[in-house]
């Protein structure tokens, strides 16, 4: 019964837009213990009871480890094939928690992924939920999750929160490239999920103005969201005369890095809210969070998974500053396992694991494969491509790779490469994407024999040929907040 109530959980979050509507009123009466669900208060608890025990994080990780691995060597045709030839068919998962071993598993790759995906489950994938992230330059990595993996990721989620004094429950302002449900739509409330959901492909003056309003209306005291679009409004706000919206108790950028130009635009907007920048995969191998003293330093959370830092060489970084790959294992969701999964993303060392600081991993200068970019509107304003790359997910898994391109304001390429030529069809892909646009950028798809390179071999995963020096300009910090006011008005 507990599964089932996590699973439906998940589930409503994932329903057309039309049909969470259709149930979402009478949702919105369900007592927040019961909506939750048993596992999320259970995962709650264990976070705060955990927050000041180095020793209880560390056996309780030492056993998580142990546990994914049984499960992996005892389960899944890749993995176990994978084990028995490193280690030896008779090996013992436990002898994994001595660090020289450890190291002796492979690093997964994503091509890895792509390739043995179903082999690596440990359940029939028809009980899993099918998911894609892009990867790296572009190639759709597609792999398996559990379907009772929503009220468990939130409350990891809902802890980093509550720094700002967020509590389940409390209605938020969400940006990001969510389905709004209707055309012409910009932005739609969810009463059983208390969400706004404003569209990151609509962010002109009119259209913030109404997100302004209804988050006055509303009384909305949070906003998540990527940061691009997030800094956007804010500087919507400050050229408005909008700002500071006081009554924002808490920013949590997520999926980008939150840069200094963006953090400097959201503290001007909305005056004492506390900024609570996390870190997270779609892959759910790792979840990190950072500030407030530090908005650039991210710690890795030790219960939601073991995150290492290697270099190139698949060594261990262990000096102060030096930059190296992000590879994590998941401890939370068995379904289909992340031993050592290289992320593709990047940051520096600040401390390594230890019992002084909870066996948390620091890290800064964060840098996820996708960077902030953006694309240009028909309205001249600008659209961040992680709104797009959101909507790519779990619809391009019959794409080798694909790249955006734009040479028009309003008009976008997606340009892809099919695993194969014959019999692939992205038409229902390409109308999802414009439907999402709603006019204000139209997506076309074009099936190509390869993306082109670089000089140095590199696939560039936006090919933007616009200058977007223009849209950019009111969206930089200057030296005063008057200055940004008057570059708002030229």
């Amino acid at each position: 019964m507990k599964h089932f109530l996590d699973i439906a959980r998940g589930a409503y979050a994932h329903l057309p837009a039309q049909t969470r509507t259709n149930i979402a009123w009478a949702l919105r009466f369900v007592p927040e213990d019961l909506k939750w669900g048993s596992s999320y208060r259970e995962w709650r608890k264990l976070l705060a009871d955990a927050r000041s025990d180095a020793s209880f994080i560390r056996a309780h990780q030492d056993r998580a480890r142990v546990a994914i691995v049984t499960t992996a060597a005892r389960k899944s045709p890749y993995y176990r094939a994978l084990l028995e030839n490193v280690f030896g068919a008779d090996f013992d998962p436990a002898h994994l928690l001595d660090e020289r071993h450890w190291h002796r598993i492979p690093v997964l790759n994503a091509p890895t992924v792509v390739e043995h995906a179903r082999d690596m489950c440990t359940r029939p994938p028809s009980e899993l939920d099918v998911s894609s992230s892009g990867g790296t330059s572009g190639k759709p990595v597609e792999f398996y999750l559990d379907r009772h993996r929503s009220p468990i990721e939130y409350a990891f989620v809902h802890d980093t929160w509550a720094r700002a004094g967020f509590r389940p429950g409390d209605p938020r302002c969400v940006f990001r490239g969510v389905n709004i449900g209707t055309v012409g739509q910009t932005m739609r409330y969810d009463p059983a999920l208390a969400e706004l959901r404003c569209s990151v492909f609509h962010l002109g003056d009119d259209a913030m103005r109404g997100y302004h309003d209804a988050i006055v209306a509303r009384g909305i005291r949070f906003i998540h969201g990527y940061p691009s679009a997030i800094a956007i409004f804010a500087a919507f706000l400050l050229r408005a005369g909008l700002a500071p919206l006081s009554q924002i108790a808490g920013v949590f950028p997520t999926s980008e890095r939150l840069s200094d130009n963006h953090r400097a635009i959201v503290s001007l907007a909305f005056g004492q809210a506390k900024i609570v920048p996390f870190y997270g995969l779609s892959e759910k191998a790792a979840f990190a969070s950072a500030g407030p003293e530090d908005f650039d330093r991210y710690e890795f959370e030790p219960l939601y998974g073991y995150t290492e830092l290697l270099d190139d060489n698949g060594e261990p970084v262990t000096t102060k500053g030096e930059n190296g790959r992000i590879v994590s294992t998941g401890l939370l969701f068995p379904g289909m396992p992340f031993l050592r999964y290289d992320t593709g993303d990047r940051a520096e060392l600040v401390a390594l694991p230890i019992a002084g600081n909870g066996y948390r991993l620091s890290v800064s200068a964060l840098s996820p494969k996708h960077g902030i970019e953006y694309l240009l509107g028909r309205s001249g304003h600008l659209v961040p491509i992680k709104g797009l790359i959101g909507n790519v997910e779990g619809t391009t898994s019959g794409a080798r790779e694909y790249q955006f391109y734009q040479d028009t304001p309003g008009e976008v390429a997606v340009r892809i490469v099919p695993l194969e030529r014959a019999g692939t069809d992205f038409g229902a892909y390409q109308d999802l994407l414009n439907h999402k646009m709603a006019g204000e950028l139209q997506v076309r798809v074009e099936i190509v024999d390869a993306i082109a390179t670089t000089p140095r071999g590199k696939r560039k995963f936006i090919d933007q040929r616009l200058d977007l020096s223009q849209a950019l300009r009111p969206h930089q910090v200057r030296e005063t907040k008057s200055d940004l006011l008057r570059e708002g008005t030229r």
